[in-house]
């Protein structure tokens, strides 16, 4: 789910990212963040009201396109580097390494850096795509002032 959710829209690479921001100019920010504990993944963008519908149909679009295989390996790759990178920093850090284990304590399932590292790059197309086609919306909400 992590791979999936890097490749969607935790990274500046992202199709959201890209997409929403970047191509349509409909957000100031789009973004996804995967809570494990949750087995949920948050969609966010920053927009202006009118622009909601815009925005919508193209993250809608964005999850099909997962759904449908329509990410390449180079997006893989990157997704991998990312989450291996994000790893090495949690260990440089005393209160990031805190809450990784904390977390870990919390779902109890001990994975160490090292295992949590080999899984993600055992990550497939297939196993992403798979994910992908768990995917619900469950709830779409526009906050404003």
């Amino acid at each position: 789910v992590a791979i999936y959710n890097v490749i969607l829209g935790e990274s500046a690479t992202s199709k959201l990212f890209q997409n929403v921001r970047e191509k349509a100019s409909l957000a100031y920010t789009a973004r996804s963040n995967y809570v494990r504990q949750k087995s949920n993944i948050y969609i966010r963008c920053g927009i202006e009201i009118g622009n909601y519908e815009k925005a919508v149909k193209i993250i809608k679009e964005q999850l099909e396109d997962m759904k449908n295989g329509k990410f390449t390996e180079e997006d893989i790759k990157n997704a991998k580097k990312y989450m291996t990178s994000g790893i090495e920093s949690i260990q440089d850090e005393q209160d990031s390494e805190i809450t990784y284990y904390l977390g870990q304590e919390l779902s109890q399932k001990l994975t160490t850096f090292k295992e949590y590292a080999q899984k993600i790059e055992e990550v497939t197309a297939e196993d992403v795509k798979e994910v992908a086609n768990k995917i619900k919306i469950n709830t779409i909400y526009f906050l404003r002032n």
